[in-house]
């Protein structure tokens, strides 16, 4: 198994795997005390009461990886650089060349082969900060075609106009799973309307309630991909992969005979929207509003997460997003069949 990174815009993390890539997988023992005066050096803020559980997740992602192969964070094949859903950290051109130097530092020093830049839907102000530096990737003499992972149809539209050196992948935003948290509430049972079982005795009821669980089950089990009129659309925009997240669920269906798709790990995107709880640590008047100007970017240094009093259900906020935690790798074992799928690790979102 062949392992690819997802590092975020911050690009002090970028840095850090750089220095010593030791620092940020944790694939070598460490002892505690190394864990916290590498906490204490690097992210202070993390260790004031409690912990992010992203970090956490971290450990016991990395600790399943290596069940499946001990040496599997030596190959490392390419670098994940961006953030998929927040427009204020969608990279100026000056971080994108910054992040392509440290990137040509990775592949001398460790290997790395490619370098794959993720961009986030975006509206009207950043969207030129983004194809700025869209047009330097462009620009640059490569032998491999540069992919960028695209979560919005205006920059989709951009780079096929404007970007012809430049190879689309689909991102999770653009390419649709159902998600809603109350799937699994709701897994193997069924409330059937009051209409269909009025009269109805306690048998005809059941045979309905299997029927509907039977239907569910095949409609969870499906990706927007598996309809014609998408896989339509992938042609004629010339898409060379897509995205998926790993869900929460048993859903075998969905990883099989699947062929040149990503699959991220172990954070699973919920949903998204324009509201930042993060922006409003320190401007408390952005509270349950959208952002509507240029973000601190608030989130590099502070994360927000949220206690789920349901048993066995892990959510995280973090920038203007929810994400599930989801560390369940064996049950996507056959995508793993097909050797133009790449698992997507994620140490910090």
């Amino acid at each position: 198994m062949e392992l690819y990174i997802w590092l975020p815009t911050n690009l002090k993390i970028f840095k850090l795997f750089v220095e010593n890539k030791d620092y940020i997988l944790w694939w070598n023992s460490k002892t505690e005390k190394e864990v916290a005066n590498f906490f204490m050096k690097n992210f202070p803020w993390e260790v004031m009461e409690v912990l992010s559980p992203q970090y956490e997740t971290n450990f016991l992602a990395i600790r399943k990886l290596k069940s499946y192969d001990k040496d599997i964070f030596n190959k490392i094949k390419w670098i994940y650089w961006g953030s998929d859903n927040c427009e204020y950290l969608a990279p100026t051109k000056k971080e994108i060349e910054e992040a392509y130097n440290l990137f040509i530092e990775s592949k001398k020093k460790y290997g790395i082969e490619k370098f794959i830049v993720v961009t986030p839907y975006v509206w009207e102000k950043m969207y030129n900060r983004l194809t700025e530096g869209l047009d330097f990737l462009n620009s640059l003499k490569v032998k491999q075609q540069i992919e960028i992972v695209v979560n919005d149809y205006w920059i989709l539209d951009y780079i096929e106009t404007n970007c012809k050196n430049l190879k689309i992948i689909l991102g999770k935003l653009l390419h649709k799973q159902l998600k809603t948290p109350l799937v699994d509430t709701f897994w193997n049972n069924a409330h059937v309307s009051w209409e269909k079982i009025k009269n109805k005795d306690f048998w005809t009821k059941k045979e309905l309630q299997k029927v509907i669980i039977e239907n569910q089950n095949k409609f969870y089990n499906d990706l927007e991909s598996t309809f014609s009129p998408f896989q339509r659309f992938i042609k004629k925009h010339n898409i060379s992969r897509l995205t998926m997240d790993l869900l929460w669920w048993e859903r075998k269906e969905l990883y099989s005979n699947k062929e040149n798709y990503d699959l991220h790990y172990p954070f699973s995107l919920i949903f998204t929207g324009r509201l930042c709880d993060t922006s409003s640590l320190e401007q408390p008047e952005r509270w349950n509003y959208a952002i509507d100007d240029i973000c601190p970017r608030t989130c590099e240094r502070f994360d927000i997460f949220y206690k789920i009093k349901t048993q066995d259900y892990k959510l995280i906020q973090r920038w203007n997003s929810w994400y599930r935690i989801e560390l369940e790798l064996d049950r996507a074992k056959d995508f793993f069949n097909w050797k133009d799928n790449r698992l997507i690790f994620t140490p910090f979102i």
